[in-house]
């Protein structure tokens, strides 16, 4: 029956029935055209693949209310993502979606919907040793998708006959199959080989990390199963985002991935966030696991408050928008991509700014290029020690940016002062440096008067911190990213950092970007301050660029 209940939402998508979003609707117009086009690259639709899915789910129960336990029954939606993620095959009849993204949002039941959907990969999914497994940031936030799988079996008999129940794990002897939750912070991760996975609220999870060791832990198997659910978030930085870009991309055509499928529930560019009506884009759900009365009095708040206007089209409407204390947009800084080259910086003229937070943080050197082909380029350096490395990488990507190349990681507790004045002295030899600019109040941490024993003296200029010194600086960076004239090289480093910015004023409307208030390190963007601030006081003198009145000036 619930075969017809995914054909019916199928038809009344087409016909315009079942008001969607256009990313359902591209969904559904991929499966459509698919049919008819996809048996050439050897795939095909098997429905009763699909059925068996639906026959397992009618032995499950849950506890939508909190109180009684009831049949698990599939709302049209969720009857949709089943049979386009059970149903394609590949030409060997394993199957043909490997990762399937749902982007939904919150208390649409989604993890719910993900526990039953693991609880068949256990049992029914006709795989010896198999390996399940509920995968979070931490463990404790997995252990919820878990504990609703784990109870859906503790309350089925058929089920719990089969299985041994523990805390953290269920076990199937019979198929030597198992099922647990896993974190960054779990001991089992570096020896999964999982032929199945749910990847809980994505829209929090830092780097990729232990999702790339249950990809990899899953290559002997023939069909592994990685169902990644998500509510939208703030942070366009985390991987979350990229792939979400990418699921778009492939719902558009643009881009050709067989193995993904992806599900985003959401209003439309068009759409009025204060229209009802609209809601149901993003909450299918609404009226049944999504309390009406309840997103009005979210939606009221979020009317008096620009905080909770954010959290109420974050969380109640899925849709990724930034936080109210962002400073510029991350598509904005994502567009300031212009394909400069290194080769095109060697010789060039530039001006260095280096913030030097201590020896046991990091260090950021911006070397600004004011003409590189007609247009403005910044490029970034970091030094970070080992500890502080260990210290963060539950919440900050340092080991993939030292691998591409963004940072330098330094062992020990602390930076080795001579190797990173060594690097910085190696960097600025390559270029034609005009001046290099440095914050007088740190100057005793020795990094400065190593620089001036490696022959760089007489380009040092101190460069007071204050509001008004930093004011213009600070003011033409946030013209040049948010018209986009600037080259930032696609560095991933410098892109968070903006999105950690909380910018403070005063009186005479100076600006600065206030580390202390800032919700994650800035770094980089002091130093790329600093920078341009130089650029600026061998241009026109400290005394006008203090006194703000560059109005008058474009880059």
């Amino acid at each position: 029956m619930t075969v017809k209940l995914a054909e019916k939402y199928i038809k009344q998508v087409q016909s315009g029935k079942k008001l969607v979003c256009s990313t359902i609707k591209m969904a559904v117009e991929r499966h459509l055209n698919d049919l008819i086009t996809a048996p050439e690259r050897g795939l095909y639709f098997d429905k009763q693949a699909a059925e068996r899915v639906f026959a397992f789910f009618q032995v499950l129960n849950h506890c939508p209310d909190k109180v009684k336990w009831v049949p698990f029954e599939c709302e049209d939606w969720q009857a949709l993502i089943i049979y386009l993620a059970f149903g394609w095959k590949r030409a060997n009849k394993t199957r043909r979606f490997r990762f399937i993204y749902t982007e939904i949002a919150k208390k649409n039941g989604k993890t719910t919907f993900a526990a039953a959907i693991a609880n068949y990969l256990l049992y029914f999914d006709g795989e010896n040793e198999a390996e399940v497994y509920q995968a979070a940031t931490i463990e404790k936030q997995a252990k919820i998708c878990f504990d609703k799988a784990r109870e859906m079996i503790v309350r089925s008999p058929a089920l719990k006959s089969r299985a041994t129940i523990l805390r953290k794990n269920v076990s199937i002897e019979s198929s030597v199959s198992k099922m647990e939750p896993i974190g960054r912070d779990s001991n089992s991760i570096e020896g999964a080989n999982s032929s199945g996975a749910i990847v809980d609220e994505y829209h929090l999870w830092k780097n990729n990390d232990t999702l790339d060791n249950l990809r990899s832990g899953s290559v002997n198997r023939k069909q592994p199963f990685f169902f990644i659910i998500t509510t939208a978030g703030t942070d366009k930085t985390l991987p979350c985002y990229s792939y979400r870009l990418l699921c778009l991309d492939i719902l558009r055509g643009i881009k050709k991935q067989d193995d993904i499928l992806p599900f985003i529930f959401t209003l439309d560019e068009s759409d009025d966030w204060k229209d009802e009506a609209a809601w149901y884009k993003s909450n299918p759900n609404l009226g049944i696991s999504v309390e009406l009365d309840s997103m009005r009095d979210e939606f009221k708040a979020a009317l008096n408050d620009p905080r909770q206007e954010a959290n109420f089209k974050t969380k109640n409407l899925n849709l990724w928008v930034d936080a109210p204390e962002t400073w510029i947009k991350d598509e904005r800084i994502r567009m300031c991509d212009y394909g400069t080259a290194e080769e095109d910086l060697i010789g060039q003229i530039c001006y260095a700014g280096i913030d030097i937070a201590s020896h046991v943080d990091i260090c950021a050197l911006a070397l600004f290029f004011p003409d590189i082909n007609g247009r403005p380029v910044a490029k970034f350096h970091f030094w970070i020690p080992e500890a502080k490395v260990l210290e963060k990488e539950d919440r900050v990507d340092y080991r993939t940016w030292t691998s591409q190349g963004y940072i330098t990681i330094t062992p020990g507790d602390v930076i080795d002062i001579d190797q990173l004045t060594d690097e910085i002295e190696s960097l600025i030899r390559q270029y034609q440096c005009e001046g290099f600019a440095f914050d007088p109040a740190k100057a005793f941490h020795g990094v400065i008067q190593n620089l001036q024993k490696l022959g760089l003296e007489e380009l040092l200029d101190e460069y007071s911190q204050g509001i008004r010194s930093m004011s213009e600086p600070v003011k033409l960076i946030e013209r040049m990213v948010t018209s986009t004239e600037i080259d930032l090289l696609q560095n991933p480093v410098i892109r968070w950092m903006f999105s950690n910015v909380q910018i403070i004023s005063d009186q005479n409307e100076n600006i600065k970007a206030d580390k202390r208030k800032s919700r994650e390190k800035i770094d980089g963007i002091v130093a790329l301050a600093n920078a341009v601030g130089e650029w600026q006081t061998k241009l026109f003198g400290a005394s006008t660029v203090m006194s703000g009145d560059l109005t008058f000036f474009k880059i």
